[in-house]
């Protein structure tokens, strides 16, 4: 009985690990690994204002409240409503909920879902690289397509900002049964042409590849916190927990030797 009980609960705790890794990033290959930096709070504001600006219009994150988001984010109330709340109707106590109308599906195809939650049922890896992997695709309705999440309803609302990104082709090296490259004759080594790859045009974006990542990871960040704005907090009174446990079992250890001698 024991055994089974066991076996059912690694089960779930794998489940659980699989889940909160996210989907795997399709076409793009392995998803680009995302570090959060919860305790960065330039770029948590950073973030927040790409998403206000960017995203709101037709994402809500309608589990977080205005006031809540201000004081963690250190942004003074007065402040972010007076550059970030665009509806003065709002009040610092409200939900963030999005203004998008609720027949938007028959615009998009698909109603434009709450993001609150997104980097915990997704993965932020999942993200960071789905927002940076939009491409040229002629055949879709807003002419972008997703390596990431092939076929998506949701146009690329930063092109302007990141250019017009194509898949291109470039030659790689053939490798060999033993996992080195191929070489010819010569001493050369054997390329092939494989295609895929994203590129952006010269010159169609208003920032540089580096401001853009630098952007997303920004924006990123702010939606794993969003997910879980007392992660941070967790995480550092986690390791008081830890210190805790050790003194502890140090001292337990310790005075079970004293009681100990009183048996022999």
């Amino acid at each position: 009985m024991k055994r089974i009980i066991l076996t059912s609960l690694l089960f779930f705790c794998f489940a659980e690990l699989n889940a909160a890794e996210g989907g795997p990033c399709k076409d793009y290959g392995e998803c680009d690994q995302f570090k959060p930096a919860l305790n960065d709070i330039a770029s948590l504001q950073s973030g927040a204002s790409v998403f206000l600006n960017y995203c709101y219009g037709c994402h809500s994150l309608k589990f977080s409240r205005w006031n809540r988001v201000a004081a963690d984010l250190e942004i003074p109330e007065s402040l972010f409503f007076e550059n970030l709340v665009f509806d003065s109707t709002i009040k610092p106590g409200d939900l963030m909920v999005g203004s998008m109308p609720s027949d938007s599906a028959n615009w998009f195809g698909v109603e434009p879902p709450d993001l609150t939650l997104v980097t915990r049922y997704k993965g932020d890896d999942w993200v960071y690289s789905y927002l940076r992997a939009y491409y040229e695709d002629s055949s879709k309705v807003y002419g972008v397509n997703n390596l990431v999440y092939p076929g998506t309803a949701m146009p690329n609302v930063l092109e302007k900002l990141q250019g017009n990104q194509i898949l291109s082709c470039k030659d790689v090296p053939v490798l060999a049964s033993n996992g080195g490259e191929k070489r010819d004759e010569y001493g050369n080594t054997i390329t092939k042409q494989k295609c895929g790859y994203l590129k952006v045009k010269d010159g169609t974006g208003e920032l540089s590849k580096e401001e853009f990542d630098s952007m997303i990871y920004d924006l990123t960040n702010f939606l794993v916190y969003v997910g879980e704005p007392a992660r941070a907090d967790r995480e550092r009174i986690g390791w008081y927990v830890v210190f805790f446990f050790i003194i502890f079992t140090a001292l337990s250890a310790l005075l079970y030797r004293e009681y100990a001698k009183d048996y022999h």
